[in-house]
């Protein structure tokens, strides 16, 4: 073998080297597990949804099926052609033996009456319109949807935290009155008191725990991640974010909300079909063109010269009942459309008041827990507990102390929560972003 051929081997060898190398990273990187950010941000829960979503995916596709419609709608219907063998003798079924046989083709056109097909047309473009708002309004929902769940499992993540931070909490109080009752200054009833708390907290701890499953389960259905996927602890909740005036919001809401928009769609969409159903009671015309080939059969006294024919077919529609009953259905339709419109407008309208006035619960209940009511409870806490030690006061005053410490704490991210997600449904009702 020459040094040349050896050259081209060792080539070769390299380059599908090189090629496996590649594919191998290629198949490695499309079977490695989806990588989830820690702490997981709500924007990746978004991005995520926008491009993994079912519910989303699907209206994407209503959507562009109702738009590629519009290309077929408002078009003639497809000519025919046609082939007949005319005046064919049965005796020898000769076409060349008298002068009326031929080959007859023929082609044949549907007219419409004129603003039927732009009736059509329009009626489809409308539908269009209503489709694309339609997977607007799935799009803000979802995100909606998203977020309080994203909420709710930052909630959820957070109590487990502060419950598992209390329950240290307990067992160092029951320590304390362990103590002071193995050396006589305390009680056994405070012994008790404890351990009861203690259990109480351990069976809390369980509740949350479950609550914690199901929101990750929640959160990872509509991201579409495997439901045994434990998720990664949450950013943290607080936002702030200024709270619109409730006269902007339902202002605005006719023209901002794409719900609104896809019901306006579909109501001009009816009108179109009603104008459409009533042309449709009108007369049309097929028009037909013939040309018949013929031979010379000897006695033919145009020397077997071709045929050609032209006609028309009108077609009558006797039965008005059968349409004016069509044109009934589509006004029907009409008033359900408008319906359906003023129903959404009021639905709109009480979603947004509700969620506004909980948003702005949620936003004073924060300012009153994180300026008020939580230090008080942490000052109340370290007081009793200091108070306890010096017998100033007894152990259910400092227990109590403690509880009061856990509820502020839970509130608190209850309410951040409560925000974050009155928030999301306000943007989901409006149809727009307002933070």
């Amino acid at each position: 073998m020459s040094i040349n051929q050896n050259r081209v081997l060792r080539s070769c060898a390299c380059a599908l080297a090189i090629n496996l190398f590649v594919a191998h990273g290629a198949i490695a990187r499309a079977m490695s597990p989806l990588q989830i950010p820690d702490p997981l941000p709500l924007d990746w829960c978004l991005d995520r949804a926008n491009v993994a979503n079912p519910s989303l995916e699907a209206s994407s596709a209503e959507a562009d099926a109702v738009r590629a419609s519009v290309g077929s709608a408002g078009r003639l219907e497809d000519p025919r052609f046609g082939y007949e063998a005319v005046n064919l003798p049965t005796g020898d079924f000769d076409l060349d033996s008298t002068p009326m046989s031929g080959h007859q083709l023929s082609l044949q056109q549907k007219l419409p009456i004129p603003g039927l097909l732009s009736g059509r047309k329009a009626a489809a473009h409308a539908s269009a319109e209503a489709a694309e708002a339609a997977h607007e309004d799935r799009r803000m929902r979802l995100a909606s949807d998203i977020e309080r769940a994203w909420s709710s499992l930052a909630f959820a993540q957070r109590a487990l935290e502060i419950t598992d931070k209390n329950l240290v909490l307990l067992r160092q109080l029951r320590e304390i009155a362990e103590t002071k009752y193995r050396v006589g200054s305390g009680l056994q009833q405070d012994v008790l008191r404890a351990q009861v708390q203690l259990t109480t907290l351990l069976g809390e701890r369980l509740r949350r725990e479950a609550l914690l499953k199901q929101s990750e389960a929640a959160l990872a259905a509509l991201l579409d991640l495997p439901g045994e996927r434990e998720l990664p602890r949450t950013e943290e909740l607080d936002q702030q974010s200024a709270i619109p005036a409730l006269t902007d919001l339902l202002a605005r809401i006719d023209a901002a909300s794409p719900l609104l928009r896809e019901r306006r769609a579909r109501i001009e969409a009816a009108e179109k079909r009603v104008r459409t159903a009533e042309l449709e009671g009108y007369p049309d015309v097929d028009l037909r063109l013939g040309y018949r080939i013929r031979e010379d059969s000897g006695i033919d006294p145009v020397d077997g010269q071709d045929f050609l024919s032209a006609g028309f077919t009108l077609r009558l529609p006797v039965d008005r009942g059968k349409w004016t009953a069509r044109v009934a259905e589509e006004r029907a339709r009409l008033r359900k459309a408008k319906a359906e419109y003023r129903a959404a407008l009021a639905a709109l309208a009480d979603e947004i008041k509700v969620a506004h006035s909980q948003l702005v619960q949620a936003d004073a209940e924060v300012e009153l827990l994180v300026t008020g009511l939580l230090p008080q409870a942490h000052q109340s806490l370290e007081s009793s507990r200091s108070g306890y030690q010096v017998a100033r006061i007894d152990f259910l005053s400092l227990l109590d102390s403690e509880v009061r410490l856990y509820e502020a704490e839970l509130r608190l991210v209850r309410a951040r929560a409560s925000r974050r997600a009155s928030f999301a449904q306000l943007e989901a009702s409006v149809g727009e972003v307002l933070r």
